[in-house]
């Protein structure tokens, strides 16, 4: 079994990395170089005819050892075939969404209903995250303009989270399908076309017993906030979460995590 055959689509993932891995082990993290410690691209791509190939070879090398006399005939030893690669276990299958009771759903046909079921199908596929890295001089210098300015207000400072989640919720509301969501209504694929933006913000809670837990509450109607109302949002979330007085309304509607 070959490597790609083994990995899938996720094979010039870890060809990037494994490339990395062989000029600096350290410039991958410490889960990776255990991976790459026994990882075999070439073994684990060895085909059954160039297995034979081999064979054949190493019979040939021994019967010209024995005819020359420089060493007696030993029996062919066949070469050690490469043990195949773990294969991952496959993911639980998705189930079908309901439509929430009370929103429009549009039944998706055609090629709208095609990517809808490609789209559920793929979460059965193992994904890999790939990281890019941006200028963000522009972003830095703006954050730094906004914190003069709440210091000087008394406020707390923003942080690249706080930008970065506006911008977000900016984006959403010139492409608003982007907030959609998918569905099964009577067996048929359909999409949900929702109203308001609520964003969802993980945070990892500590419990008083030590143990930590991550928990979603969201910003209701980020859509409508301007940004200096945004941010009293988001912190009064993050605190809430920190001080364990959330409510259940704090969970309900999440549409963007």
């Amino acid at each position: 079994m070959s490597a790609t055959q083994t990995y899938g689509a996720n094979i010039a993932f870890i060809e990037e990395l494994y490339d990395k891995y062989r000029n600096n082990p350290n410039e991958v993290s410490a889960s990776w170089r255990e991976f790459f410690n026994d990882y075999q691209p070439e073994a684990a791509e060895v085909s059954e005819e160039e297995q034979q190939e081999v064979g054949v070879a190493t019979v040939a090398a021994v019967a010209r050892e024995a005819t020359s006399g420089r060493a007696e005939a030993r029996p062919h030893v066949p070469p050690p075939v490469p043990a195949p690669a773990p294969v991952p276990a496959p993911a639980p299958k998705p189930t079908a969404v309901p439509a929430p009771a009370g929103q429009n759903a549009v039944m998706l046909r055609g090629a709208a209903g095609k990517i809808a079921q490609n789209m559920e199908s793929s979460l059965t596929i193992p994904t890999a995250t790939s990281i890019r890295n941006i200028p963000v001089k522009v972003l830095e210098e703006n954050r730094r303009v906004i914190n003069n300015h709440l210091t000087n207000q008394g406020q707390s400072k923003a942080s690249f989270t706080h930008i970065i989640a506006w911008a977000i919720v900016k984006a959403l509301k010139n492409q608003p399908r982007m907030n959609s969501a998918f569905a099964s209504q009577d067996g048929t694929p359909a999409r949900i076309d929702r109203p308001d933006v609520n964003l969802g913000i993980a945070i990892d809670v500590e419990r008083k017993d030590g143990t930590r837990s991550l928990v979603v509450p969201n910003v209701k109607r980020s859509q409508s906030l301007d940004f200096a109302s945004f941010l009293k949002a988001y912190n009064d979330v993050v605190r809430k979460a920190r001080n364990n007085t959330l409510e259940i309304s704090d969970f309900e509607g999440t549409t963007v995590s």
